[in-house]
């Protein structure tokens, strides 16, 4: 009697265990790649600056899919142009966790794509199956590309550009038809933002690196606002693609006044980095992934209340990562402090490692 009982346990239990596989089947196709993650295991990645170990991957075709919107900090690599792209596109490191994704669950190119990376040797790759349509659908922003923006422009589509970068940036010049709400000043400007909450703002700044864009976007969903878009390539792609535009006021201040030479720059941090006073205006994530041994963080955006009781007795150079915040900081120094005289900006696109290096590539040779 024993004996049977068990035996009738051992096959209810391998039923079981065979109907759970059938049932997982059944949520999960075939194609499905194995490793899956859900929205929350992306969000993280999908801010600047991005998370080190990390590289999401938008597999959808590039023209049609990828600049009409995509998560934030996604490079495009279409599965149809992998064997072509991956080698210059993917990291050379194949412990990096590469995420991709597509157009949701009935969209096989990211599981594709996955099984094609797995081969070439990626020790961490996973799928977030949900894909762009999730990310939407859960109320995140989307990125899109300055081709978007272009032919929205000349469509004469209803909708408002916004220039999150320091207005002395904006007044160098801008993307045609924008508006200066610069992200510090966010605030203060919300007058300049649509009545309607339901209108399309998008917001841009000087580049993938700069985080001005998405913080600006962040603080008008906070608002209400539920059209709200980056175009992470910002300023300088548009200005790469369709040339310098005149949309905003010239000035002849740009990268002039208050910039100190960046070959001067170089040689002061390689042979007497005491001699000035540095103050990294980054956002602390981004000051703990690098920084000069010499610098000291200040947020610009903690800048202004901190400016009154602070002591200079060297030159100051403010740095950050493309010479918006830094230029920022410089102006908002010479309005708050005029007895500051020896005050400067770096006007250089930068990228520090841990070990204190720094790769410096002056704007105006960009």
């Amino acid at each position: 009697m024993r004996r049977t009982k068990r035996l009738v346990q051992a096959f209810l239990l391998a039923l079981f265990a065979l109907a759970f596989a059938v049932q997982a089947q059944a949520a999960n196709p075939e194609y499905f790649y194995k490793n899956l993650v859900d929205i929350n295991y992306v969000k993280p990645l999908a801010k600047v600056p991005t998370p080190e170990g990390f590289k999401l991957i938008d597999s959808r075709p590039y023209q049609t899919k990828y600049v009409q919107g995509y998560i934030p900090t996604a490079i495009s690599l279409p599965d149809s142009e992998f064997e072509k792209k991956a080698a210059e596109l993917l990291p050379k490191d194949k412990n990096i966790t590469l995420v991709f994704y597509c157009e949701g669950p009935e969209c096989r190119l990211s599981h594709n794509s996955a099984k094609k990376a797995e081969k070439l040797g990626y020790k961490n790759v996973k799928v977030f199956p949900g894909g762009f349509p999730e990310w939407v659908k859960a109320g995140n922003y989307p990125a899109i590309g300055v081709e978007t923006v272009k032919e929205q422009i000349t469509k004469g589509e209803s909708f408002l550009l916004v220039d999150s970068r320091p207005l002395v940036k904006f007044l160098e010049g801008s993307i045609p038809s924008a508006i200066s709400i610069p992200d510090s000043a966010f605030d203060k400007k919300t007058g300049l933002l649509p009545a309607d909450k339901a209108a399309q703002l998008v917001f841009f700044c000087g580049g993938y690196e700069c985080p001005l864009s998405h913080s600006s976007a962040r603080k008008a969903m906070a608002l209400g606002y539920s059209n709200v878009k980056v175009c992470e390539a910002g300023e300088p792609a548009w200005v790469k693609m369709y040339g310098a535009s005149g949309a905003g006021l010239k000035v002849q201040t740009g990268g002039v006044e208050g910039a100190i030479s960046v070959e001067q720059f170089k040689k002061i941090l390689a042979e007497k980095p005491e001699s000035i006073q540095l103050i990294d205006v980054r956002d602390p994530d981004e000051f703990a992934k690098g920084h000069s041994p010499s610098a000291v963080n200040i947020p610009v955006n903690e800048l202004e209340k901190k400016l009154p009781g602070m002591k200079f007795d060297k030159p100051v150079v403010f740095v950050c990562a493309t010479g918006a915040r830094s230029g920022e900081a410089y102006y908002m120094t010479r309005d708050l402090r005029k007895d500051v005289k020896d005050v400067y900006y770096l006007e250089a696109t930068t990228k520090w490692s841990k070990d204190g290096a720094c790769d410096i590539i002056d704007n105006k040779k960009k």
